[in-house]
């Protein structure tokens, strides 16, 4: 999912006189990855030597455990040692994770995969399904008239380089499409998968191929290597579903190839929308995606069932004002309550273990497509510190710092000071979010630091 940075004004009706969609950029260059993609990472490390593990076991199969893998496999010091411990992928029509996959972050997986990322999309994509592309992204204020009609404020568009250029700045990819493309690169590497459910650390180090493994945590089971669980302070709710266009198309402020971000405040708190181009072998008749998201302190008063009943409710409502009716929901509709705990910045690694998902886990739902972003550049990142000997657990920490507290200050907005929202939205962005990452942002990941932190 992508922090937006909405703009506002007042709120119109639906025959007013709207902005014309912008121009749909040209294909993708053929190189796949942006034109500006340099991270210098390969000249941060320091000089070739010996490892301080002789393996790695990584329990989980998300995206940062590939891509961390991935990368370890293909050096010569883990070529053929590198195990991965999760169930098989499980692939189905309802939604159960997330859905997007932002253009920097497919160019972070393929980085550790060696690949173009044109090769990486094409293996998402799979046959029989295209890469749908998001090539501008646009957000607006939503609210419900006393006849129960959807309006929203004029919306606020944000240009990227990468938009610019003519490239696509994210992809409408669901979770599971995601790492079984992942995965199916990653097995050609010579990456082990075991397909159990890792049940602690000495489960893993029975499965290790040597006598110094690195053992390392990417799942949500915090106990799996004997560290202390934190207790939650926050659930996320969410409801979201694919959507299939109606006879007559969109409508505005949906916009083709561009994501959209409808703000709708409610009881004191603000219900996150999220909307982008889609596609899924599973429900080929859905080319659209509809979220929504809302986060509230674990110890107030509220009930799940009917928060998520009226999250629901709007989902629908506001998918019918963009022209879009739900695919199915009967078998497609993803409903949950997850607990978060503010792990991040408290626990640390043990010696040999490496709790990859707390090192990089933000304490709140990840917005717009952060998580994967985040989950494929602390892959990526640890990978480069291990093979260096630095810290992996230490430079994750630092290198992604930044999001960590964006997406704090996010949520400190949409769940606690909404009304301060809503009047900074209407400054048409010029100070709301000033904190937040625009989709196609290049977000160089604390390249100081990294460089800083792999140098000392």
């Amino acid at each position: 999912m992508a922090i937006m940075d909405p703009g506002g004004g007042t709120l119109y009706e639906a025959e007013d006189d709207v902005d014309a969609a912008p121009e749909r950029p040209g294909p993708e260059p053929a190189a796949g990855r942006a034109q500006s993609w340099d991270t210098g990472w390969d000249r941060m490390v320091r000089p070739a030597r010996d490892p301080d593990y002789d393996s790695v076991v990584v329990a989980g199969n998300g995206v940062g455990a590939l891509a961390f893998a991935a990368r370890l496999a293909r050096s010569p010091d883990y070529a053929g040692r590198v195990v991965v411990v999760a169930p098989p992928i499980a692939e189905s029509r309802r939604l159960i994770s997330g859905v997007s996959l932002r253009a920097r972050a497919a160019d972070y997986l393929a980085d550790a995969l060696g690949v173009e990322r044109a090769a990486l999309v094409a293996a998402i994509a799979g046959s029989g399904s295209g890469a749908p592309a998001l090539f501008g992204q646009t957000s607006s204020l939503a609210q419900r008239d006393d006849d129960g009609i959807w309006q929203f404020s004029r919306h606020g568009r944000r240009r990227n380089r990468r938009n610019e250029a003519g490239e696509p700045c994210g992809y409408g990819f669901r979770n599971s499409r995601i790492v079984a493309g992942v995965w199916g690169l990653a097995d050609r590497l010579g990456v082990r998968l075991v397909p159990e459910m890792a049940e602690s650390a000495a489960h893993l180090r029975a499965l290790a191929p040597g006598t110094r493994p690195l053992m390392v945590n990417a799942t949500a089971d915090a106990r799996l290597l004997g560290a202390a669980p934190g207790q939650p302070n926050r659930m996320v709710l969410a409801s979201q579903v694919p959507f299939v266009e109606m006879p007559h198309g969109i409508t505005h402020p949906l916009q083709a190839g561009t994501a959209h971000t409808p703000l709708v405040r409610r009881e004191g708190s603000v219900d996150a929308g999220y909307f982008i181009p889609y596609a899924d072998p599973l429900s080929p008749r859905a080319s659209w995606y509809g979220l929504l998201t809302r986060t509230v302190p674990a110890d107030c008063a509220f009930d799940p069932q009917r928060e998520l009943e009226v999250m629901t409710e709007e989902l629908f409502g506001l998918g019918a004002a963009f022209g879009l009716l739900p695919d199915e929901p009967e078998q497609t509709l993803g409903c949950a309550l997850v607990p978060a705990a503010p792990e991040w910045g408290t626990i640390r690694s043990a010696p040999g273990c490496l709790e990859l998902r707390r090192a990089y886990f933000a304490g709140s739902q990840w917005f717009y497509a952060d998580g994967m972003m985040s989950a494929a550049a602390a892959g990526l990142l640890a990978a480069r510190a291990v093979l260096s000997g630095a810290d992996p657990d230490r430079v994750v920490r630092r290198a992604l710092r930044s999001l960590r507290w964006q997406t704090q200050l996010w949520w400190l907005e949409t769940s606690r000071v909404p009304l301060l929202r809503d009047r900074l939205m209407h400054l048409r962005g010029r100070i709301a979010p000033a904190h937040a990452p625009r989709l196609g942002a290049p977000w160089p990941v604390g390249a100081e630091v990294l460089d800083e932190t792999l140098q000392t």
